[in-house]
């Protein structure tokens, strides 16, 4: 019989382990951008990002603060990780503009696609969002589709 309580306490913790490894990150914290570590491709780099998530599956709240020489933005948005369409406004350089979503997991990455139409050229934006193994670091990798060419950028955001 304890040979049997034995296994099956095994087997319980073993499948406990799995469900945790695979369960989805959680975003949660106040980050600031590692402007030394990140990559900004043929874009300029902002001055300053910090971002607040608020991160209860399947909703993410974020609260983006960026500081560049075009100015400064403040951009909240609201996801859900199910797939579904979302729309949230973004503010850039004096555009108000609407922005069509959709973030499903990937693993243990976030991934987000974004459509927006800007004077007439429609803008893609492929996010991949990633968390470290401590949960320090965030990387977020973003394939940018324009009329002119593609390109990508990769954020690292410390958490405070």
């Amino acid at each position: 019989m304890k040979n049997i309580l034995s296994a099956a306490g095994a087997i319980l913790l073993v499948t406990v382990s799995a469900l945790a490894q695979n369960a989805p990150p959680n975003f949660s914290g106040n980050w600031t951008l590692d402007l030394a570590k990140s990559d900004f491709g043929p874009a300029p780099p902002p001055d300053s990002v910090v971002m607040t998530i608020d991160h209860k599956e399947p909703t993410l709240k974020s609260t983006t603060v960026q500081k560049s020489s075009q100015g400064d933005a403040t951009n909240d948005s609201t996801i859900t990780t199910d797939g579904k369409e979302n729309v949230n406004k973004l503010r850039a350089a004096g555009i108000d503009q609407d922005v069509k979503s959709k973030s499903k997991w990937s693993g243990t990455k976030l991934t987000t696609e974004r459509v927006m139409e800007i004077q007439g050229m429609s803008i893609g934006m492929n996010d991949a969002w990633e968390l470290s193994a401590d949960g320090k670091v965030l990387t977020i990798v973003r394939q940018i589709n324009t009329p002119q060419g593609d390109f990508s950028t990769t954020m690292l955001f410390n958490k405070k």
